[in-house]
């Protein structure tokens, strides 16, 4: 992957791989944010607080490619399909309980997924919430150079961000952690982030539905074909094919791909780094 800066400083495009765009989406865990010790180290924690059992990445990287049909868009939701999983299947069988459903659908409002989330939030927020102790603070890095959104800055690009954290955990990391609302992003109105609304006052949907990508893209005022949504995962993969916006996948995950709209362009790179690489 190479990008390469059209004549004039500040022409308000990126070129990437021969495609020129004036836009960049970005997803935030594992993607910006190295979350493998903070939100990982949750879900293991709250598993172990509630089962006893110890879940390995593996395992919970299978959970969160394979539990899509459950509807797991978040990580309250790995952690527990895990618990379920151990609690009814050998290890062996859990990639075919997921893939046939062998589940109960996850009950968010019960009492028992209520008290797992109390715990998990405790661990990934602090308690009181937002106290400089919690795993959001202590355990997370970033994923990107320095020199990285600067770069970026230069080409005039417009930058923007569609992410499965709650709104406030999003802004903390965005803004107070890292800076980067301001500065780079524009304002937090290009933050879309869980309970977000439009502009008739709706939630926005979650990924892996394309809903927050396209309230991104009109919030842009882009053409769908102008922008580009980086991300990690599958449920990142999905909601830009179904929003018919190329994808950028950073990292190793295994993503599935498959109905690929016309047009439609994938590329993959070891890490965001490499957008800015030139060559």
């Amino acid at each position: 992957m190479s990008c390469h800066q059209l004549r004039g400083v500040y022409n308000l495009s990126l070129k990437i791989n021969n495609k020129t765009y004036k836009a960049l989406i970005f997803d935030v865990d594992d993607t910006l944010i190295d979350t493998s010790k903070s939100y990982d180290e949750a879900i293991k924690k709250t598993v172990k607080n509630f089962t006893s059992a110890q879940v390995s990445d593996a395992q919970l990287n299978l959970v969160r490619s394979k539990g899509l049909s459950y509807g797991v868009n978040n990580d309250w939701h790995v952690t527990w399909l895990l618990m379920a999983l151990i609690k009814k299947f050998p290890k062996d069988n859990w990639e075919e309980a997921l893939t046939h459903k062998r589940l109960a659908q996850i009950q968010q409002n019960s009492t028992e997924f209520l008290k797992m989330k109390e715990f998990f939030q405790n661990l990934y927020l602090g308690k009181p919430s937002f106290n400089g102790q919690g795993l959001i603070d202590t355990a997370e890095k970033k994923m990107y150079t320095d020199a990285f959104f600067p770069t970026l800055k230069t080409f005039g690009v417009k930058m923007a961000v569609v992410t499965s954290r709650p709104a406030d955990e999003a802004l903390y990391t965005l803004k107070v952690v890292n800076g980067l609302v301001g500065e780079f992003i524009e304002s937090t109105h290009f933050i879309i982030s869980v309970g977000s609304q439009n502009s008739t006052g709706e939630l926005i949907a979650e990924k892996p539905s394309p809903a927050p990508i396209l309230e991104c893209i009109k919030r842009l005022s882009v053409d769908l074909n102008e922008a580009v949504y980086i991300g990690n995962s599958s449920s990142d993969y999905l909601a830009a094919r179904e929003a018919g916006v190329d994808f950028i996948q950073v990292g190793t995950s295994r993503i599935e791909r498959a109905k690929e709209p016309q047009g439609f362009h994938y590329f993959k790179l070891e890490n965001v780094n490499g957008l800015v690489d030139s060559g």
